[in-house]
């Protein structure tokens, strides 16, 4: 899929910080808008990356660091960097201000936490609840999961774990997300989840139906 791209997002994608720091010189824009489908800022192609450095170079000379997702499969700088499992791509743009909490893109978005919960990063899951993530973030509108519903349905039972412990609502408003979590579970054969997931409902957790 053709995303079209600036010179500078292709530099900031591939690491090459003598480029991109050359472009910069130039006059590149470095808040040039993502494409509308898949496409991303230079910021955001370099979280995707893992590129720290290039991450470093684009905060320094004004990178938005909350620049939006693209609306078809987009990602925000910090949701990118969290769905690839880039811890310190995270911590470094949660201490420039990214905002843990950003709006999904709305066709396959997904907030930073859905993401990393969704691979698996613990770690990351940890930096982003410890710096304001909703755990009760709704899922987008197409094709989403919430956090405990994208660790369930992918196996992740420390994430599973992690959620819960963290306070994530299996009652009341989140009973829905917690019956959907325990179907994802069995669905993926994901049996030992689905069982701690059902064993949090019968101490009283998630409001089981007996």
């Amino acid at each position: 899929m053709d995303v079209g791209r600036t010179a500078l997002q292709a530099a900031a994608e591939s690491g090459n910080d003598g480029v991109v720091k050359m472009l910069l010189e130039a006059g590149a824009e470095v808040n040039a808008p993502a494409s509308w489908c898949g496409g991303r800022t230079a910021l955001q192609a370099a979280a995707e990356s893992g590129n720290d450095e290039v991450v470093r170079i684009l905060l320094q000379v004004g990178a938005e660091v909350n620049a939006p997702a693209s609306e078809e499969y987009g990602r925000s700088a910090l949701q990118a960097a969290a769905e690839r499992g880039r811890c310190e791509t995270v911590e470094l743009l949660i201490r420039a201000g990214a905002d843990v909490n950003q709006k999904p893109g709305y066709n396959a978005g997904a907030t930073a936490l859905q993401l990393a919960a969704m691979g698996g990063y613990v770690g990351i899951a940890a930096l982003l609840i410890e710096a304001g993530a909703d755990v009760n973030a709704a899922a987008p509108p197409e094709n989403g999961r919430t956090a405990l519903e994208a660790a369930a349905e992918h196996g992740r039972i420390s994430m599973v774990e992690m959620l819960l412990a963290a306070g994530v609502e299996t009652t009341g408003a989140g009973r829905a997300q917690y019956l959907r979590a325990i179907e994802f579970a069995n669905k993926g054969s994901h049996r030992v989840v689905a069982n701690l997931l059902q064993a949090h409902g019968n101490t009283g957790g998630g409001g089981m139906d007996r």
